[in-house]
C-alpha cells in the first residue's frame, strides 16, 4: 500500500486498471453516475467535493473494434470526457492514461519523441486527448499498456502482433509512482517487456488458441511495444536517493 499525503481522485475507478490502483492507494473514486465525464458540470462538481492534489484519469473508451462504429459515443468519452476533466481541474496535477496505440506498429520500441500515427478510430481519439491534455500545465501523459487480470476474454490470441502490455494489476504500482513524482510532467512510457500477445495470453490461459492479426475486423498496429528506458532511469535515480 502506498502512504501519501496528497488527495487523489481517480477517474475510472471501476475499470481494470482504476480497480488495481484503489487496491494500493487511499483515493476518492465516484461512480460514473456521480462522475459522468461526458458532463462537464458533474466533472466540476467532483472537483469541488473532494478538492484533489492529483486526478489520474484512467476512465476511457477502450473496445476498439466498437469505436468503429460508436465513433460519436467513442469521441464522447475520449475526447471530450478528456477535455472536460482537464479543465475541471483546473491547474490540479492530471494524469492521463494514453495508450501504445498511438502508434502505427511499423517499429515498435517507440519512445516518447517518436512520432504517433494510429490506425484506427480508438487509437485516434487516445492520440486528441493527449493534445488536449499537453496544453495545460502540470499534467502527465503515461503510454502504457494492460490487459483485464484473470482468465484470457477469448479463446484465441494474436501470435504476430508485438505488445509491451501487462495485466492491469502489474501495471497499476508504477502508475502511482509516476503519479506521486509531482516534477515528472509531459510524456512517458511504461511498460513491460516485449512479447506477442499469444505469450501475455498463455500467462492465465495455457490452452488459448493461436490467430493472426490479418483475421482482425479492425486494423490493429502489429508492434506496438514501448521503449521504457527513461521511466526505468527515474526509478532507479529514485531508488539511489531513498539509499
Amino acid at each position: 500500500m502506498f502512504k501519501t499525503k496528497k488527495i487523489i481522485l481517480i477517474t475510472g475507478g471501476s475499470g481494470a486498471l482504476g480497480s488495481n490502483i484503489r487496491k494500493l492507494v487511499k483515493c476518492h473514486a465516484p461512480d460514473s453516475k456521480e462522475l459522468d465525464i461526458t458532463d462537464y458540470k458533474k466533472c466540476v462538481n467532483a472537483v469541488g467535493k473532494y478538492n484533489p492534489d492529483i486526478v489520474i484519469h484512467c476512465a476511457g473508451w477502450t473496445d476498439v473494434l466498437a469505436a468503429e462504429k460508436e465513433k460519436t459515443k467513442c469521441w464522447s468519452v475520449n475526447v471530450s470526457g478528456t477535455e472536460n476533466m482537464v479543465r475541471a481541474s483546473k491547474g490540479k496535477r492530471f494524469i492521463y492514461i494514453s495508450t501504445h496505440y498511438v502508434f502505427d506498429g511499423m517499429t515498435g520500441n517507440y519512445k516518447e519523441d517518436d512520432v504517433p500515427n494510429p490506425v484506427n478510430f480508438y487509437s485516434l481519439t487516445k492520440l486528441i486527448g493527449e493534445a488536449i491534455v499537453v496544453q495545460y500545465q502540470n499534467t502527465l501523459i503515461i503510454r502504457t499498456g494492460f490487459k483485464k487480470d484473470g482468465s484470457w476474454e477469448y479463446e484465441k490470441a494474436f501470435v504476430d502482433q508485438w505488445t509491451c502490455s501487462d495485466f492491469s494489476s502489474e501495471r497499476a504500482p508504477d502508475i502511482i509512482k509516476a503519479s506521486l513524482m509531482t516534477t515528472l510532467k509531459g510524456v512517458i512510457h511504461i511498460s513491460g517487456k516485449r512479447k506477442t500477445i499469444y505469450d501475455l495470453a498463455r500467462r492465465t490461459s495455457p490452452n488459448v488458441g493461436k490467430i493472426s492479426i490479418e483475421s482482425a475486423r479492425v486494423k490493429l498496429p502489429r508492434d506496438v511495444s514501448l521503449n521504457s528506458s527513461k521511466w526505468k532511469k527515474l526509478l532507479s535515480k529514485q531508488s539511489r536517493v531513498k539509499k
